[in-house]
């Protein structure tokens, strides 16, 4: 992991709890660490870390006046299958108005780290591959 990174706080709505929560982006991967509340309870922390490779698409959404949402989609269930209030691969982090510009922030270099995968994969896919290929070299 780089040692920068940004960070947003989220909170996930959970019947009768909540789950208050971080998010980090680092170069490579986003990492989520959150604590489960359970009306007057807390479960526990945990954190998940879902690597870019694993994550299909982030948009920034409105829900309402007062709620904003950081909306991701998973390549496969498994990974977001971990994170609370997640379905079908699809999980939501909603957060204050206070930390929208942020968001958009954390929605822009995860987009980024997206795009610099899908490039790469791109870039794998088009570089021709040596099979024993005699030079020039190896004749004389």
């Amino acid at each position: 992991m780089s040692s920068s990174f940004m960070s947003l706080p989220f909170w996930i709505p959970r019947g009768l709890g909540v789950v208050d929560g971080i998010a980090r982006v680092y170069e490579s991967e986003l990492v989520l660490e959150f604590e489960v509340n359970e009306s007057m309870f807390r479960i526990g922390t945990r954190e998940v870390v879902l690597p870019f490779e694993e994550i299909e698409s982030v948009s920034f959404r409105r829900r309402g006046l007062l709620r904003n949402a950081l909306l991701f989609s998973a390549r496969r269930l498994h990974p977001a299958s971990s994170v609370p209030g997640s379905r079908a691969g699809q999980f939501a982090l909603y957060v204050t108005r206070e930390h929208k510009n942020k968001a958009r922030e954390v929605e822009s270099l995860v987009s980024y780290g997206l795009a610099r995968r899908d490039l790469s994969g791109m870039r794998d896919a088009l570089t021709p591959r040596r099979r024993n290929l005699r030079t020039f070299d190896d004749i004389t």
